[in-house]
């Protein structure tokens, strides 16, 4: 896919925004493009393809944008 790197970090609520250890799914996955980020569920994140994750990275640069 073109565009930048996709940085993905899986993050713990407990204690809040620590990186889950590795191997871990972890409770939130941070989704950034170097510019915005998304934060989604494990499930969110597994169900999306890289497609639909930049798609909605440049979606949260417009609604910033227009608000």
């Amino acid at each position: 896919m073109n565009g930048p790197h996709l940085e993905v970090t899986r993050l713990l609520q407990n204690p809040l925004g620590q990186p889950a250890p590795e191997g871990e799914r972890g409770d939130i996955v941070r989704v950034s493009d170097g510019t915005r980020t998304l934060y989604l569920t494990p499930q969110e994140f597994d169900e999306a393809s890289e497609q639909q994750l930049r798609y909605r990275l440049a979606a949260e640069g417009q609604s910033r944008w227009s608000a």
